[in-house]
């Protein structure tokens, strides 16, 4: 069972393959190609869907399903290896140790018009005037005679507002060959600046940069746990910038199912297919991951696949703890949220058989950071079960 039938079939990684994976380094005085040029991308570009031109409408009477996701949620305990924080936060064309770029003779005599059409370029991408933006963004990468990073990543933007996915895909093999290849750029420094792209609501380029993020880290992490456990963050991050995509309709919101959500489903993915990890940890991991994505299916109005993804969640806790599942709160959680996407479905009994079961799970459970925090979820639960009875008198 799955989301495009991604669930149903994995890519496997043989034992111990994930702990011996070396980590790519720049050769010196190499230049990656011409965009025009390109790279081969890796499968990075999603798949189209038949999301709905409209925003996720909050009818009345609808159970918004719970995003359970706390601070305790979002960090890993222990980093993967030390790195400099990302200085730049605004994605303006200047360059910084942590993010790469490649000089040439031709980008210093061609350097007052690249000036005076980076500005341009700007102004019009701020604008949201993407087409007219995307052509200066091509006529910049021929005049730099390289790749440089902001222009490529505000390139992607635009070819993917605009509905250009195979322009899109190669501008993002671009982005992936530049990180991948960098000796001074971490997976840390191209998650931070996404965070901090998010941070400024520039959603779409921070679901690229994570999801490059996320494969930085499975390339050059060598504990398996440590690669899940960064792979499950890029997750949440991801999630993060969906919600208001959905939230927003029309373009965005399908961008936030087509992008958001199929590189979250990606990446859970990949964390299963991660061999030789703590099986403790990982059942949680995946629960987590497919939390996050059943939430952001259901403020897309797509029930059925919400429903499908959390109860995968419920499946994959059932097998690894058997009763003892529901001492994990992510449990509680996810039984209450497949109850708000039955309700939602006008589908009350079904929906008060899950909240009664949330309940239970949720009494039960020893991981909530306080006891304010266990009341505050049990009590939703109790609440939203009134108002499911109700329905049924």
């Amino acid at each position: 069972m799955g989301v495009r039938s991604r669930l149903e079939t994995r890519t496997e990684i043989a034992a111990g393959e994930i702990g011996q994976i070396n980590i790519p380094q720049a050769a010196d005085n190499v230049q990656p190609d011409n965009i025009a040029e390109g790279v081969d991308a890796l499968n990075l570009s999603p798949k189209n869907t038949k999301a709905s031109q409209s925003g996720a409408i909050e009818k009345k009477g609808h159970l918004r399903v719970q995003n359970l996701q706390t601070k305790t949620d979002t960090e890993p305990t222990q980093p993967n290896q030390p790195r400099l924080r990302t200085q730049i936060i605004n994605p303006q064309p200047n360059q910084t140790a942590a993010v790469p770029g490649y000089t040439t003779a031709q980008s210093v005599i061609n350097a007052p018009k690249i000036l005076m059409l980076q500005k341009k370029s700007s102004e019009l991408f701020d604008k949201s005037k993407y087409k007219e933006a995307v052509s200066i963004f091509e006529e910049l990468a021929t005049l730099q005679n390289h790749q440089d990073f902001y222009t490529i990543l505000m390139m992607v933007e635009c070819f993917i507002q605009l509905g250009r996915e195979k322009k899109a895909e190669k501008c993002i093999g671009n982005l992936q060959n530049i990180l991948m290849t960098s000796s001074v750029t971490s997976a840390g420094d191209v998650k931070d600046l996404a965070i901090d792209l998010i941070s400024n609501s520039a959603y779409i380029r921070a679901i690229i940069l994570l999801r490059i993020a996320s494969d930085i880290y499975k390339a050059r992490t060598r504990s398996p746990d440590d690669v899940m456990n960064w792979i499950k963050l890029c997750v949440s991050k991801i999630h993060n910038a969906t919600i208001p995509l959905i939230k927003a309709g029309g373009r965005s919101k399908i961008i936030g199912v087509d992008y958001g959500i199929e590189y979250m489903t990606e990446m859970l993915d990949d964390i299963r297919a991660i061999e030789n990890a703590d099986p403790v940890n990982k059942a949680q991991q995946e629960a987590w991951c497919c939390e996050y994505i059943g939430y952001n299916y259901n403020l897309a109005g797509e029930y059925e696949k919400s429903i499908k993804i959390f109860k995968n969640g419920l499946e994959v806790l059932e097998k690894q703890f058997g009763s003892n599942a529901s001492k994990y709160r992510i449990y509680g959680g996810l039984l209450h949220n497949v109850g708000a996407d039955y309700y939602n479905q006008q589908k009350y009994s079904e929906a008060e058989s899950y909240y009664i079961k949330a309940i239970d799970a949720r009494e039960k459970a020893s991981d909530y950071e306080n006891e304010a925090e266990r009341k505050k979820w049990i009590e939703s639960s109790k609440t939203d079960l009134k108002d499911t009875r109700a329905k049924l008198t």
